[in-house]
C-alpha cells in the first residue's frame, strides 16, 4: 500500500506541475484538472479500501490487556510480537509442529474465532489448554489483540469467513 501510495504522490506531482527552465514551477489548466481528477480517483480508491475493511473488535483496554495476557501466557511460546518459530511448518522430534505465527502471517487467520477461543481453551496437539486459567473476557481480549497485529487485507478476509461461519452456525 505504503507503494502505491507513493507512486501515486509522485504521479500527482508530475500531472499538476511542470517544471520550467528557470526551476520555477507552472501548470496549466489542463494540468490542473487532470491532477483534480487523479486525486480525486485516488481518494474514492482509498475510501473504498478503507470501507472494506470491518472495524477490529474491541476497545482500546481490551487490546492492551489482550497484549499483556499474551505475553503472560503466550508469548514464551508464539514469541513476544506474536511471530512464532522460525521453522513452524516442520515437524518437530515428536511429530508436532512448533508454535505458529499469530501475527497474520500463518494460518490462524484461517480459523473462525469460535475455533480460536476452543483452541485457547482447550489446547492443541503440543499446545496447553487455558481455560482454567483465563476467564472468556480475557481469551476475547487476547484474540482482540491477535486481531489488531493482522495486516488490513488478512483481517478483511478473515472477517468475512468469521461472519459467514457464524451464519452457518445459527
Amino acid at each position: 500500500m505504503k507503494t502505491i501510495t507513493l507512486y501515486t504522490l509522485v504521479a500527482l506531482f508530475f500531472a499538476a506541475s511542470d517544471v520550467s527552465s528557470d526551476g520555477g514551477a507552472t501548470s496549466t489548466p489542463a494540468q490542473q484538472r487532470a491532477a483534480e481528477d487523479l486525486k480525486q480517483a485516488v481518494d474514492e480508491r482509498l475510501t473504498s479500501a478503507a470501507k472494506k475493511v470491518p472495524e477490529r473488535p474491541g476497545d482500546f483496554s481490551m487490546v492492551m490487556n489482550g497484549a499483556k495476557l499474551f505475553a503472560k501466557n503466550c508469548a514464551q511460546c508464539h514469541g513476544p510480537r506474536a511471530e512464532g518459530f522460525v521453522n513452524w511448518r516442520q515437524r518437530d522430534a515428536s511429530g508436532n509442529f512448533p508454535p505458529p505465527p499469530l501475527d497474520g502471517s500463518a494460518h490462524t487467520w484461517h480459523h473462525p474465532r469460535r475455533q480460536l477461543v476452543n483452541t485457547i481453551k482447550n489446547g492443541g496437539r503440543a499446545m496447553p489448554a487455558f481455560g482454567s486459567k483465563l476467564a472468556d473476557t480475557e481469551i476475547s481480549n487476547i484474540i482482540d489483540y491477535l486481531l489488531s497485529l493482522w495486516p488490513d487485507e488478512i483481517y478483511a478476509v478473515w472477517a468475512e469467513r468469521n461472519a459467514q461461519f457464524e451464519k452457518r452456525s445459527q
